[in-house]
Order: C-alpha cells, then structure tokens, then sequence
C-alpha cells in the first residue's frame, strides 16, 4: 500500500493485476522480485490503455467473458467484466472458489484465495 513505487493504481487495476498474475494481496512490495515486477507493471500499462480506449475496465480474458462461460454479463457502475473487484462472496470465475474481501490499510481488497498463492509470477 505505500505509494513510493506506484502511485495513483486505483483499487480495481490493483485487484485485477494482482489476480491476472495470481499474486497473493498481502505480498509486501519489497518481497517482489524484479521479473514479477515488470509483467505485473507491463499488463497494468495494457489494462490502462484499454480502458481509456474503450471507456470502460475489462480485465477478464475472452476464456473467463460472459459469453464463454455463458453467463450474463456484469453490471457495475464501472462497467466492464472483471475477475474480483467487488464481487466479494461470488465464485471465481477460474475456480469457483468464493471471491473475499478484507480492508488493508483502509482499502478494500478484493482476492480469490485459492488462485492467488503466488510471490512471484509464474514462468512462462
């Protein structure tokens, strides 16, 4: 949470990033290694991009859309298809494992905790 690496995020790219990369919440910024840092902060860039382009946030991938799941779309105020923020109690759309949600340090996060186990981004 302390804003001296990157500031100005917003909770919903925090959330969503964080799930995209399964990466736990809770991690300290300080225990993230160098490669994490850069895939996490290159699809934030993306994520960023796309929802000024499009005016809307949609973090989830075509697999995990409404019309792959067949399920009905989200609707939010933000707009947008995302896999945690905000959907506190509802199943992941990955795992089906409820979605949880805690205050830290007076922010809302929102995390599944099956699929978010990660200090580090997976190789690839």
């Amino acid at each position: 949470m302390d804003q001296k690496v990157a500031a100005g995020v917003g909770n919903i790219f925090r959330a969503e990033v964080l799930y995209r990369h399964r990466l736990n919440p809770t991690t300290p910024g300080r225990d993230i290694d160098a490669r994490t840092w850069r895939i996490v902060w290159d699809d934030l860039v993306g994520l960023m991009h796309y929802a000024v382009d499009n005016g809307r946030i949609d973090t989830v991938l075509e697999e995990h859309g409404p019309e792959a799941q067949g399920r009905p779309p989200r609707v939010d105020r933000h707009g947008g298809e995302v896999y945690v923020y905000r959907r506190a109690g509802l199943p992941c759309l990955v795992c089906g494992t409820p979605i949880r949600s805690a205050t830290l340090e007076g922010r809302n996060l929102y995390w599944c905790p099956r699929c978010q186990r990660r200090k580090s981004a997976p190789r690839r």
